[in-house]
């Protein structure tokens, strides 16, 4: 990547891919908020209470945060303005644009990080079950999600003196309005710009990467050698056989989760690793905020923020019985307990939808 100021960039129309990107993020920002709100009210129901699903639920409100900051911040830039010194921007809606840009960073970043306390815990579970039972309980699962928000909130604070709202008659006496440069603190020290990079790029995004794929290779290793051993399972119990099989259901939907964090954010932490490695004055997060290349980049964040719901519902078998619940007023549908391992155990029992409807509709009060 090449490095630069601000000053290489100079006033330009939009176009190309940046005239429609506002509208493809409003479509995936609002359809993940929607997605991620059921995700949230389905892993909090009292019947899907556990460590897991705790992390889970956390997780789905920090990406539905994240998806509405970056909402707010691309109607604005890409629909009812433009990402151009050209257009007239006031001092208020830019700072609204920096501002919800580095919080979308830092919500993003918390669910990051959320994921690897799900894949810990489901690998210290599924590789050391022993262990699990006394580590991996609600109140150490909120201990781990207290830590992560605080952890990831001082993480952050340094981005924000990377950035200052400004004049553009400063630069451009013809032209009126406000726009985006680095601090006088920035442009002094070049070394804070690399570090802002290494920790952004690696800390952030490649060695999470690295860590879950370790983890999510090692429960896969697991997963194979249990499967192995499923024909004495199935000699057993009925609720034996049962048991093992959503167990395995739940690792794999917990690992394809991972993978999919992996795919889709390596490549932004990889260019940002890249450009730290010059140890020059970088333009790289000039470049997320007003590139085409960089608003491609930022579709990454927004559809791993959005998979989660597609997962969930194809894995996970208690996960569509309660959206079912929520979503159909006559029907009476089967839920297996101990169908997947989420602490849950007991018989088969059938509920009738129209009853537990009545209870959703109380509590959401509609």
């Amino acid at each position: 990547m090449d490095n630069g100021t601000e000053a290489d960039y100079r006033p330009e129309s939009v176009s190309g891919y940046r005239l429609y990107h506002g509208y493809i993020s409003l479509v995936i920002c609002l359809s993940g908020i929607v997605l991620n709100i059921f995700n949230a009210f389905i892993w909090s129901r009292k019947r899907m209470k556990s460590s897991t699903n705790l992390i889970l639920m956390a997780l789905s409100i920090t990406d539905c945060v994240s998806l509405f900051l970056y909402l707010v911040y691309s109607s604005y830039l890409f629909i009812a303005t433009g990402p151009s010194q050209l257009l007239y921007h006031s001092e208020t809606c830019m700072y609204v644009v920096v501002i919800t840009f580095h919080e979308f960073i830092g919500f993003h970043t918390t669910s990051n990080w959320l994921t690897i306390c799900l894949a810990i815990f489901r690998y210290i579970k599924v590789c050391h079950p022993n262990s699990g039972k006394l580590w991996c309980n609600r109140k150490r699962a909120e201990l781990a999600i207290v830590l992560v928000f605080v952890m990831t909130t001082i993480a952050t604070i340094p981005f924000y003196f990377y950035y200052e709202v400004y004049n553009v008659s400063e630069d451009y006496p013809n032209i009126t309005g406000y726009w985006i440069r680095k601090t006088k603190f920035a442009r002094n020290n070049v070394d804070y710009q690399t570090i802002l990079l290494w920790l952004y790029g690696v800390i952030f995004k490649v060695c999470p990467s690295i860590a879950m794929v370790v983890l999510s290779a090692l429960m896969a290793l697991k997963l194979h050698r249990a499967q192995k051993r499923q024909k004495v399972f199935r000699v057993g119990p009925e609720s034996h056989v049962t048991n093992l099989r959503g167990y395995n259901h739940t690792t794999i939907m917990l690992i394809a989760i991972v993978m999919i964090y992996v795919i889709l954010e390596i490549p932004i932490g990889i260019s940002a690793f890249t450009s730290g490695l010059n140890g020059e004055e970088s333009h790289y997060f000039y470049f997320l905020l007003y590139s085409e290349v960089g608003d491609i980049l930022d579709l990454l964040p927004l559809l791993n923020a959005s998979f989660n719901f597609a997962v969930y519902f194809a894995l996970s078998d208690q996960f569509r019985s309660v959206f079912r619940l929520l979503i159909m007023r006559k029907a009476t549908i089967e839920i297996p307990h101990g169908s997947e391992t989420i602490e849950m155990s007991g018989s088969t029992k059938v509920y009738t939808v129209p009853v537990i409807w009545n209870s959703v509709r109380q509590t959401l009060h509609l």
